[in-house]
């Protein structure tokens, strides 16, 4: 750090600002500042530009420029690195003082809502007045409504009394600003200690958290951080947590805490940042009543690597202790469980899941693979593997045989180890209905995890799709409601909502959810699919075609495509696409429906139902929409159809 030219702070003299440094130096020698670099710095930084008098510097936006490496017009609003790192130096400054303080003539103080630390210096040991520039009349108030002074420090600067008649006289004057100090005091203990005349906070959303690392190659770490705290906070049945993908828009924005809050329907939003030093992670969270814009409640955990998924649970815990949420004795033996790990299977599969969330499946599933060779027994592995596969075959990328067998292998496995969380019970849902035709083992798999964690928007939105397979419409329509309330702002739920609305044939309201998605700006092959079939039913055939154009050589895209041209009379193309689909049969094994729903277009049914045979030779997944499809609708009367309904095992009812 560069020392810039010195001048006095008005007040101190060259005594006191050595004896100042000398004590610094004591402060950040101790346990209390041990392994924590940058509270050391933090803290070095703000008392020297205060002793050279360089007020300038100790606003929010230079510390955060010079410290952190931020540009000097970040969004201090939304960017609260310095914040975070100030409230544990001021923690760590408590701890000193309270557990290891020698004897010394000054105590430094750093007053919550400033960044000038202020010199209390005892008077038995020093005749010189506290600096005026340094200790102000009324202490500044914290982030929780609480004076940053302590009830010492207020003391220390009440003039001496000179005699019993003057002190009556003051005292008469005092005594009521006592008493109504004595009646903030209390209330900001209430604030302090999370107790509040509001309502209490029952939605609930974690903001990413912020990488203090400075390397920005370790936003895996903390966006994987992130996820895992909102999968503990989701199984708390009695508090609505908005979902990953939701609050993974708001990385880097510009809004501010009540805009966002408000976006996400929240009471309170929690925010925090995270930083790693060789083993050792440090999290620092705030805790913010969105309706206020006040700040309830600041922690500073540490923990090495192998404990860093225990820190989550203990998280959970205060989290909910601050908002007075009551736990059931199922849920705080989930919270206070044991999850250690290693820490180099925790890195790899965090690795993987960045990847897995940016939408490269192949390259999680080989990460994954890494992180169990280090720990065979690391059941998120397990999990996220079965997810990755899942992927992979519902996107036709590999045979569904392949694909659906690794799924559910690897979703067991991860049961067997862990049967807390509801990411397998997913996994195991999803093979149990794709590789097995087995809609009652979905049902109960999908009730589970439902179950582990109520606001999982990903369960909801899986169980919403089996209640449409099934042909319960209007049961679907509701549960995805339910899931968009957990991920309102992700363009993937308005894109799933839209399907749920197409296959209960309600292809307007499908439309209308489809441009709500556009709103949001997602990648345009999210958007393709749903909205070339949507205009296929609204018989916007043109549109449609177009739309199926712009997917390239995708078997469920070509399928529909030909089915498209099929029905638009187009009968030479819609044959056309039948030899490419050939192709996807013998390289993938994947394509046999969509070749029938081509023929079913082109009302050739023989056709369409050879391939339909053939598809359910091979448990071809596209059998699982046998009831809703509505590209089948000219096999319905046929008695072949409902023959293989039975087969395929869908519900009547």
């Amino acid at each position: 750090m560069t020392d810039l030219p010195e001048s006095k702070p008005e007040g101190l003299h060259p005594e006191q600002i050595a004896l100042v440094r000398q004590h610094l130096q004591d402060v950040l020698s101790s346990s209390a500042f041990a392994g924590s670099k940058r509270a050391q710095e933090f803290l070095h930084l703000v008392v020297e530009h205060t002793l050279a008098d360089r007020t300038d510097a100790l606003k929010e936006r230079m510390i955060g420029a010079e410290m952190f490496g931020r540009p000097v017009d970040y969004d201090t609003a939304n960017d609260a690195v310095v914040r975070v790192k100030a409230t544990e130096v001021r923690r760590r400054l408590l701890q000193y003082y309270r557990d290891s303080a020698p004897e010394s003539s000054v105590r430094i103080d750093l007053p919550v809502g400033s960044y000038m630390p202020k010199f209390v210096w005892q008077r038995d040991r020093t005749t010189a007045e506290i600096p005026v520039a340094s200790v102000s009349a009324v202490a500044p108030k914290d982030l929780h409504g609480a004076p940053a002074g302590s009830p010492g420090d207020i003391a220390a600067a009440l003039p001496t009394l000179p005699s019993k008649r003057i002190w009556w006289r003051r005292w008469s004057v005092v005594a009521p600003l006592i008493a109504l100090l004595a009646v903030g005091g209390f209330l900001a203990i209430q604030g302090w200690l999370g107790i509040s005349s509001a309502s209490p906070i029952r939605s609930l959303a974690i903001l990413p958290f912020v990488n203090l690392s400075g390397d920005p190659k370790q936003d895996y770490f903390a966006d994987g951080m992130t996820e895992e705290l909102i999968a503990e906070l989701g199984q708390v049945s009695t508090l609505r947590v908005i979902s990953r993908t939701s609050v993974m828009t708001y990385k880097g924005t510009q809004k501010t805490v009540p805009i966002i809050a408000r976006e996400l329907h929240v009471d309170g939003i929690l925010e925090g940042s995270i930083e790693r030093e060789g083993n050792k992670v440090r999290v620092i969270i705030q805790l913010i009543d969105s309706r206020t814009d006040e700040h309830i409640w600041a922690h500073t955990y540490e923990r090495d690597m192998t404990s860093a998924l225990e820190l989550q649970g203990e998280v959970a815990r205060a989290i909910t202790e601050q908002i007075r949420i009551e736990l059931t004795p199922q849920q705080q033996a989930h919270l206070q469980r044991t999850r250690r790990a290693n820490p180099a299977a925790l890195e790899l599969h965090l690795q993987g899941m960045q990847q897995l969330n940016s939408g490269n499946p192949r390259g999680a599933i080989e990460l994954f693979r890494q992180a169990l060779e280090k720990d065979p027994d690391y059941a998120p592995a397990h999990a996220a593997m079965a997810s990755a596969y899942g992927w992979l075959g519902e996107s036709g990328r590999i045979s569904y045989a392949e694909a659906f067998a690794q799924q559910k292998s690897a979703a067991q496995k991860a049961i067997d180890l862990d049967d807390s969380r509801p990411e397998p019970h997913l996994e195991l849902g999803f093979a149990a209905m794709n590789q097995d035709w087995d809609w009652s083992m979905q049902n109960k798999e999908f009730r589970r995890a439902l179950e582990l964690n109520p606001n999982s928007a990903a369960v909801h939105w899986a169980y919403a799709n089996y209640l449409n397979r099934v042909g319960l419409a209007d049961d679907a329509v509701e549960e995805a409601k339910l899931a968009l309330q957990l991920d309102p702002v992700s363009s993937r739920s308005y894109t799933n909502l839209s399907f749920i609305y197409y296959y209960a044939r309600q292809y307007d309201e499908a439309l209308a959810q489809i441009e709500r998605a556009m709103a949001l700006h997602p990648d345009p092959m999210e958007i393709a699919f749903p909205l070339s079939v949507i205009y296929v039913e609204k018989r916007e055939y043109d549109k449609a075609i177009q739309e199926f154009q712009k997917m390239g050589d995708v078997a469920h895209g070509l399928g529909h495509m030909g089915n498209a041209y099929a029905r638009r009379g187009l009968k030479a193309e819609a044959r056309a696409v039948v030899p490419r689909l050939k192709q996807h049969v013998d390289k993938t094994g994947v394509g046999r429906y969509e070749i029938a729903l081509i023929y079913a277009g082109l009302e050739e049914n023989d056709k369409a139902f050879e391939w339909l045979e053939s598809a359910y030779q091979v448990r071809d997944k596209g059998l699982t929409y046998l009831k809703v499809d509505p590209c089948l609708d000219p096999l319905r009367a046929d008695s072949r159809f409902a023959s293989l309904m039975q087969r395929v095992g869908i519900p009547t009812s």
